[in-house]
């Protein structure tokens, strides 16, 4: 009576020393996998590669921060670092749930920034204005730096243009960064 070896340990040991991943595909050519979105010909006009420019900014360190849209909590998040503009805009939609705009084009040059968020449900943002020093004493206090500035609602083909001024939120008394 002979022995049979089972077949699936040659199997096993055979795909182990392949340099092809179990889908047939090379190790070298996988790639991470990422979040896709479904888009329309409207929804064309963003580009594939976010364009964050940087330029001189006047501003000091701590403009840095969140300026409240409205008093349910929908704010604008600008962090500015190594001369470079980032954040995004927090709506508050229907008192339980929020959408987040995230910055996609940014432009910074002294006081002045610009940016166009990404698109959301069909809806993005874009700014253009200043950062100017508020009526607050300190940083601690609501309204030290103010956000002043053209604020348009992109919804499909329309628009919607508002003047805006949004106050900073406090600060906190810390440095934001310690050399420990």
């Amino acid at each position: 009576m002979s022995r049979r070896r089972p077949l699936y340990a040659v199997t096993i040991v055979a795909c182990a020393l392949s340099p092809l991943s179990a889908f047939g595909q090379s190790s070298a050519t996988q790639t991470s996998p990422s979040l896709h979105h479904r888009s329309d010909a409207a929804s064309e006009r963003q580009s594939a590669t976010v364009a964050k420019l940087s330029g001189i900014s006047s501003l000091p360190p701590d403009a840095s921060g969140e300026y409240m849209i409205d008093e349910e909590g929908s704010v604008v998040e600008i962090t500015i670092e190594n001369n470079r503009l980032d954040g995004y805009i927090t709506r508050l939609v229907e008192r339980e749930s929020t959408l987040t705009f995230f910055f996609d084009q940014t432009t910074l040059g002294g006081r002045q920034i610009r940016f166009t968020t990404k698109q959301v449900h069909g809806m993005w943002y874009s700014f253009d204005g200043v950062i100017t020093r508020g009526e607050a004493a300190s940083p601690v206090e609501t309204g030290f730096y103010l956000l002043h500035g053209t604020l348009v609602l992109h919804s499909g083909n329309q628009q919607e243009t508002t003047t805006v001024s949004y106050r900073s939120t406090p600060r906190s008394s810390k440095p934001r960064y310690s050399q420990d």
